[in-house]
């Protein structure tokens, strides 16, 4: 069974030093079509669409890296 995470679980956390190493803050426009279907699929597995963008765009990237 998963225990359930509680604020105690993070008291000793610290941000990542490496966070703006790896990551790059892009605007980037969409149909609203397309963010809506992002957003269905973030609900359907409970997580923000934004981090179904971020790794959809991540998987395309390896593949175009791998393509070549």
């Amino acid at each position: 069974m998963i225990r359930e995470l509680t604020e105690n679980d993070f008291a000793q956390a610290v941000p990542n030093p490496y966070f703006d190493k790896l990551m790059t803050k892009k605007e980037v426009y969409l149909k609203k079509d397309d963010y809506a279907t992002f957003e269905e699929v973030g609900k359907l597995n409970g997580v923000p669409a934004e981090f179904i963008m971020k790794n959809c765009l991540s998987e395309w990237a390896e593949r175009l890296r791998n393509h070549e």
